[in-house]
């Protein structure tokens, strides 16, 4: 099981997954994007700390979630990734479409004005 918790920044939004994201958490996850994603923010970002397992369903979501945000002139950041998910993203070239970086590199960017 899979749950998403969102802080809002003003114009960035952060996205916390924690757990195990699969094929059965994909209707829960489009429902809090579409949700967030409703407020129209210059940046979402997604962190990826807490994630313990992603299959390929819910790869395919995050490429959705992409498309999307490009769509609406939204930039879509991952970061603080764990070994594992980084293992997962590097071996589906991921890193080639997302934007990936570090907490530290995404506050510093992103969350210090």
């Amino acid at each position: 099981m899979v749950s998403i918790s969102s802080e809002d920044h003003g114009n960035v939004i952060v996205l916390a997954i924690d757990g195990e994201f699969y094929i059965e958490s994909i209707e829960y996850a489009e429902k809090i994007w579409n949700q967030q994603m409703a407020k129209r923010p210059k940046v979402i970002a997604i962190n990826c700390k807490n994630i313990r397992y992603i299959d390929s369903s819910a790869i395919g979501i995050l490429v959705k979630f992409l498309n999307n945000a490009m769509s609406l002139k939204t930039e879509l950041v991952f970061f603080d990734l764990s070994e594992t998910i980084i293992s997962v993203f590097k071996t589906a070239k991921l890193g080639n479409f997302f934007k990936i970086m570090s907490r530290t590199q995404f506050e510093m960017e992103y969350l210090e004005s």
